[in-house]
């Protein structure tokens, strides 16, 4: 599936007017449809996010041949889906999007236009994408580089404009904790393919206050209350209001 379909799958749109400019910046892909100036506005991840994805893509010999070449394989929208991130939006839910249009029940085909649009973009360099999410393309690669060599601690990206934006609002660096890792990908080896591709471990259960227990029990309707565990040590009977 290319870049594209991605696309297109993810946001469900396709088809609109043609769009005349298309400019695409950290957090921000702007077009001009017609007589409409239109936006579609995402999330940029902290440092911390690009780490682990940079040092995930730097411990596959595959992925991190395809990166240095300048390649970001359709594949790889796989690594950050792992690791909890979106490449590619899951909807439209966590995307602000306007349109000077006077549309306003429902998306327009000016938002369709600029989603196909951004989609044919990303087969021709896929490298939109990241700086949609806040990193421009040099920055990518050598940032997997520099830890495939072991050159680069994994903490804060240096974040360089790309030859094809120079945008005012590229991201800044941010003070990062030195556990860039988080709690998804746990590791003593910072660069271990394990601590990435292994099944991990379940978190544990959360500190609940004293009697806790018996208010969720309390909330459960029928069996389904038996079945459910006490929470404190003491156990007791559920009490049922007549």
């Amino acid at each position: 599936m290319s870049w594209s379909e991605l696309v297109a799958e993810a946001l469900g749109a396709s088809g609109g007017p043609p769009v005349e400019r298309l400019r695409v910046r950290p957090g921000e892909a702007l077009a001009r449809v017609g007589e409409h100036e239109v936006s579609l506005i995402r999330t940029v991840w902290p440092d911390t996010e690009w780490s682990r994805v940079c040092a995930a893509l730097a411990s596959q010999p595959m992925f991190r041949a395809r990166v240095l070449a300048g390649e970001l394989p359709e594949a790889t929208e796989r690594v950050f889906a792992l690791l909890g991130l979106d490449l590619v939006p899951e909807g439209w839910g966590g995307l602000v999007a306007t349109c000077s249009c006077d549309r306003w029940s429902g998306r327009c085909h000016h938002l369709s236009a600029v989603v196909r649009a951004l989609g044919e973009e990303a087969d021709r360099d896929p490298f939109v994408l990241t700086r949609w999410a806040g990193l421009e393309k040099r920055s990518v690669i050598e940032l997997v580089e520099g830890i495939a060599a072991g050159t680069k601690s994994p903490e804060a990206p240096d974040r360089k404009s790309g030859d094809e934006d120079d945008s005012p609002l590229s991201h800044e660096g941010e003070d990062v904790s030195p556990d860039v890792f988080a709690s998804r990908a746990r590791t003593s080896s910072p660069l271990s393919p394990h601590a990435f591709w292994g099944t991990l471990a379940p978190p544990p259960p959360p500190a609940l206050p004293e009697g806790s227990g018996d208010r969720v029990k309390a909330a459960a309707p029928g069996h389904v209350a038996d079945e459910l565990p006490g929470f404190t040590s003491s156990s007791r009977p559920l009490s049922r209001s007549k």
